[in-house]
């Protein structure tokens, strides 16, 4: 690198040439671009101290941003602020880096996760200061809930200043960093502008790699304002690719237990879509004839409600085998759920045998005694127990085992499908739209390998039972969060669609979701982000009412649900996203919906956000009350003795 640099700047390599040296030498296109732009600034150094790392001259900010380049990220989405200054200043001569702008820190950071459960690479954030970094919390609980690979950065105020108690910084006594801790896998400050590329480098590291999670740095002012002089790496060598493969006698062990099994339930959980590995994990549970459950707090769906082996999350109760009487539990890249036995046998019967499979250690077996636990990479092992089973059993035997599971499951499966669906289909065409009827619309009216961004209700309308899930592209496919905080939805429907451009991508929220980030509009039209949000205006908070009315005590004898009833004023859901660019319509009648589906499909196609007001109806305890208790402001009585 250093004879390359010096033969360039004295002349002997013309800019081409210089370019195709760089990338001989083993760096990606990107990062020996970035080494090109930056030695035409005059700010890389013709020594240089190891291998592949350019040596930058330039503020601290234009270090950190250097780095951020080299790291391969095209977006940092942000909420600016006065403190980081010096940090887009530096954005201005590198326009390759495109900020992308949230109204509040919770749509920023929510806009970053869903780019991030997408294209699956980390993904850069900055927020503004230590309040900044405060409202941030909610989504970063979200992030953090999920395992999303997320670097936040914010600016910091100096502790040089002659007060500690500032404008926009921490209290007194306490530390910045502090803010969110618990909602990251780690957080630090940097006070040093020369350290601010290896900070942003370890940030990267840690946050990528698996199992992902936010990381949050602060950087004081002086640090990126300063003039210094350090290393850009290209990702390759910091970036840790973690696809650790599990040992051979595991893998047996494992594969003999799913043969001998008579009841087996396999739970897929998140780490399937992240390693992409649900079309080897799916085509290892058709090949055995192993029913599918996914957790109740996933994030993604790639499991269609119609497959003959997809059980839903709903395991246990009073139903047999497949929802209950499980003798082995195969947990394959999820989480547990919520610390309920997974379709364990009643009680005083033997126990399910448990299997643990993933990279995440902290979610393997967690409340559940295993027999077996396998830490590995789940793309890889579903192909190895594949293989291990196949090199365990003749065709004939693996073919009797499948058939003779197959014969319980699918009846079961099925007999639970139709009663749920021919209940569904019960809701169409009444006065108010039912849900279930948006929902069977939206099969046929949107496109067929279309990403669904969901926040809203749970039940019926969060299972969107109708659509045809699957693994594949050419599929549609569900992206949420687990961690049930709200305001995520419409900036994880902008992060979704830049990180998947040539798909149609729905957000589909509820009302009082969408109340939490509807500044969010504001980035979808900024940024051309083509979403088409469908709004399920029931005018309540339901989850919560459901709860409510499962109390079973004053609430449900009255009918009263004190804070739950959003009409009286009912929101404007088309006004409000048309005061931010953009349009939209509102549907009351079933007979509408195809044809709104169809308008606003249309418009995506064509680049422009649209958002569908669907008036649905509310369903379960307390569904018909619009009680709330009124307050009115109180007049004061006082006596006024003029003089």
């Amino acid at each position: 690198m250093q004879a390359l640099l010096r033969d360039y700047f004295d002349g002997r390599l013309s800019r081409r040439r210089f370019f195709e040296r760089l990338v001989a030498t083993g760096l990606t296109a990107t990062a020996a671009r970035s080494v090109l732009e930056a030695a035409e600034r005059g700010a890389l150094q013709d020594t240089q101290p190891t291998g592949n790392a350019a040596v930058f001259s330039g503020t601290g900010g234009e270090l950190l941003v250097e780095q951020i380049k080299a790291a391969g990220s095209k977006y940092i989405f942000t909420n600016p602020g006065s403190l980081e200054v010096a940090f887009f200043d530096a954005l201005v001569d590198r326009p390759d880096l495109e900020l992308v702008v949230g109204l509040h820190e919770g749509i920023v950071i929510a806009m970053a996760d869903g780019y991030h459960k997408v294209s699956r690479q980390p993904t850069m954030v900055n927020v503004h200061a230590a309040v900044g970094t405060a409202q941030t919390a909610g989504q970063m609980y979200n992030a953090h809930f999920d395992g999303s690979g997320l670097i936040v950065t914010a600016g910091m105020s100096d502790n040089t200043i002659a007060s500690d108690d500032m404008v926009l910084a921490p209290r007194p006594g306490f530390s910045q960093s502090e803010i969110n801790r618990q909602f990251t896998k780690l957080t630090w400050d940097v006070r040093t502008g020369a350290s601010s590329a290896m900070a942003v480098r370890r940030a990267y590291k840690l946050a990528a790699t698996a199992p992902g999670g936010p990381v949050y740095v602060a950087f004081s002012t002086r640090a990126l304002q300063e003039q210094v002089k350090g290393d850009v790496w290209p990702k390759e060598a910091f970036l840790i690719d973690a696809r650790p493969r599990a040992a051979v006698d595991q893998i047996q062990a494992a594969a003999r237990m799913l043969v001998e099994a008579k009841r087996p339930v396999v739970l897929l959980g998140d780490e399937i879509f992240k390693a992409d590995a649900a079309v080897e994990a799916i085509a290892l549970c058709e090949m055995l004839g192993l029913p599918m459950a996914t957790p109740r707090l996933g994030a993604f769906q790639y499991l269609s409600a119609t497959n003959p082996l997809y059980l839903g999350s709903a395991l246990g109760g009073d139903r047999p085998y497949p929802y209950n009487g499980a003798d082995l539990t195969i947990q394959l890249g999820s989480r547990e759920q919520g610390g309920a036995p997974a379709a364990n046998p009643a009680p005083g019967t033997p126990r399910s045998r448990y299997i643990a499979i993933g990279l995440d250690t902290n979610n393997l077996g967690r409340t559940h005694a295993m027999d077996l636990a396998i830490v590995g990479d789940v793309k890889v092992t579903a192909r190895d127990l594949a293989d291990a089973v196949n090199a365990l059993v003749t065709r004939d035997r693996l073919a009797r085992i499948r058939d003779e599971r197959l014969a319980v499951i699918k009846p079961a499966i099925a007999a639970a499908n139709a009663a749920r669906l021919a209940q569904a289909r019960k809701n169409f065409g009444q006065s108010v739209i039912h849900p279930d009827q948006v929902g069977f619309e939206m099969e046929n009216g949107l496109e067929k390998n279309a990403l669904i961004v969901t926040e809203n209700q749970p039940g019926v309308v969060g299972k969107h039972d109708f659509l045809g899930f699957g693994p594949r592209p050419e599929d549609k496919q569900n992206i949420s969060h687990g961690g049930g905080s709200l305001g995520w939805g419409v900036g994880a429907a902008v992060g979704v669609k830049l990180a998947a451009p040539d798909r149609q991508v729905v957000l589909s929220i509820g009302d009082g979701s969408l109340m939490y980030s509807a500044g969010g509009f504001w980035s979808m039209a900024r940024h051309q982000t083509a979403v088409l949000t469908i709004v399920w205006n029931n005018h309540n908070y339901q989850t919560v009412r459901n709860g409510a009315f499962r109390y079973n005590r004053r609430m449900a004898e009255t009918g009263r649900f004190p804070g739950l009833y959003l009409g009286d004023p009912d929101i404007d859901f088309v006004k409000l996203a048309d005061s931010q660019g953009v349009k939209g319509q509102r549907v009351t009648n079933a007979s509408d919906i195809a044809a709104a589906l169809k308008k606003g499909t249309a418009e995506t196609r064509a680049g422009s956000p649209y958002l569908i007001e669907f008036v649905v109806s509310r369903f379960g305890g307390g569904a018909e009350s619009t009680w709330y208790q009124k307050v009115r402001p109180r007049t004061t009585t006082t006596s006024t003795t003029v003089v």
